[in-house]
Parts: C-alpha cells; structure tokens; sequence
C-alpha cells in the first residue's frame, strides 16, 4: 500500500542521537540519517510537521527493571542529534514511547495530524513504543524499515515483519520520499 504524503501526516524522529547511534547494528548509521533526512524534507515539502524526539535517561521513570530502576546518568553529547532539527519540533521523553509523559498527541491533534511515520533508533524500544501507541491512539501508523535502527538485526527483521504490519503500514524511503531521495 503506497501512502499519500499530506499536511494531516507528521514525520517522529525517535532517538536519532548520539548516544543511541553505537549499539545500531541492522543498517549503516550513516545510511539510517541519509533516508530520515530525506524524509524529513519531504514531509517538510508536502506541509507536514516533522517531530525530533530525543531520549534523556535523566528522565527515566521510576519503575525497577533488570537493569536497575529510575533515572540514569548519560554523558551530554549522548542527547545530540544525529540530524540538525532546522526549525522542526523537538520533545524530549524519558519513557519508552515518545507519547508517554509528553505533550505528543496534544501538539499532533492540534496541527490536525491523523498519520504519523515514525522512524529512528532504537526499532525494538522507542520505536515500536511510539507506533504501537500512536496506533493506540487512533493516528494511521506507517514504518520505514531502512529509515529506522536496532542493535539486533534478528529483532528488527521480526518487527517488520510480524508486528508492524498489524500496527499500520510498512515501507521503503524511497516509497515516501521518491526514488533516489536519499
């Protein structure tokens, strides 16, 4: 299914950051940067918002886990952006998904946002938390697979093959943003 890029559709950047970028292990950092921006101008171009979402572990909620519980310290070149912003949105989250916490759905709902793309790193933590929640809250959901990241190629593959689909629609850079957009 080839969607339509209009102005009701925002581009979520999830965790294109520094601190993330050395555990990616399924693409090419540099190639995953290359397609976002890509889509990042053709959202722009088609009128549509274009949302950076950057992880702090500072911001981590309080919930034990395997790993220990609450906020972690991470060096501050871990929060930079992989992708200058220009003058798109930013938010900044702690939790798994980008809406958690946040102001996410009331900023989307008020620019009459009804699809979202998510793209990013990590595909197998913020970016499936983020579209499985945008799915939960009704926006049409659709996932680039050379556009987004994850330190386990295994993981990544078994998404986008298995869950994704059943979340919204899964594509190519090339589908969204024309061939040769990257």
């Amino acid at each position: 299914m080839t969607r339509t890029r209009t102005d009701h559709t925002a581009l979520l950047v999830v965790d294109l950051q520094a601190g993330t970028a050395p555990y990616q292990r399924t693409h090419p950092v540099d190639a995953v940067v290359a397609n976002v921006d890509a889509l990042a101008r053709a959202t722009r171009n088609a009128g549509g918002p274009v949302v950076f979402i950057r992880h702090d572990p500072a911001a981590t909620p309080a919930g034990a886990t395997q790993y220990g519980g609450g906020p972690r310290p991470a060096p501050v070149a871990y929060g930079s952006l992989l992708l200058e912003p220009a003058d798109d949105d930013t938010l900044t989250r702690g939790g798994w998904s980008a809406f958690a916490g946040t102001d996410l759905d009331e900023r989307l709902r008020a620019g009459g946002v009804t699809a979202v793309v998510v793209v990013g790193q990590a595909t197998t933590f913020g970016v499936e938390s983020t579209a499985r929640a945008a799915y939960d809250l009704g926006y049409d959901v659709v996932l680039v697979e050379d556009a987004t990241n994850d330190p386990d190629p295994d993981a990544h593959a078994a998404r986008f093959r298995s869950v994704f689909p059943a979340l919204g629609v899964v594509t190519q850079t090339a589908d969204l943003a024309g061939p040769g957009a990257a």
